[in-house]
């Protein structure tokens, strides 16, 4: 049995998008999850042994993406401390430990809710940036973007969040 990809993308796509949508409830990532899925299938293609059962093939590669995206999505976000702007510096040598730990607290909250936010291109950068430790070179390798692109992403994503840090001090 031969398939042709193109054929194959064409006709699925619908059925690849929309299950990694209701699992990953965000297009952009949806999008995400079908480029990958479908690349998954293009490695794997000349394991298909029966045509009729390529949609629940392609639906069982798209779930299994979308649930590994997922994982990764929910990693913990942590900043630096040095990359986290104190915006305003006051005397708090009267409020507590507990209070102290509370408001870092907050403003971590509100610094996951924005990395959450940042478009996925920005967010993947700042990502590989500072969860996975990777350096500029090594992301455009990984993402096949060149080294400006990776460092002006990754401006874009850092200055985005120190606004909203320190819009919410």
């Amino acid at each position: 049995m031969e398939l042709d990809f193109h054929d194959l993308y064409r006709e699925h796509y619908n059925t690849v998008y929309f299950t990694a949508l209701k699992i990953i409830k965000d297009h952009g990532l949806a999008e995400d999850v079908l480029q990958e899925s479908f690349l998954k299938a293009y490695h794997h293609l000349g394991e298909i042994k029966d045509e009729v059962k390529t949609a629940a093939w392609l639906r069982t590669i798209t779930s299994r993406t979308a649930i590994d995206v997922l994982r990764r999505e929910k990693k913990e976000v942590l900043l630096p401390t040095d990359e986290v702007p104190m915006p305003i510096q006051r005397d708090l040598s009267h409020v507590s430990e507990v209070e102290l730990a509370y408001e870092q607290k907050l403003l971590e909250d509100k610094i996951k809710r924005k990395v959450k936010a940042l478009s996925p291109k920005l967010r993947m950068v700042f990502q590989l940036n500072y969860y996975e430790q990777l350096k500029e070179k090594e992301i455009a390798h990984k993402l096949h973007l060149s080294p400006a692109a990776v460092k002006s992403r990754l401006h874009r994503a850092k200055k985005s969040i120190q606004q909203e840090a320190v819009a919410n001090a």
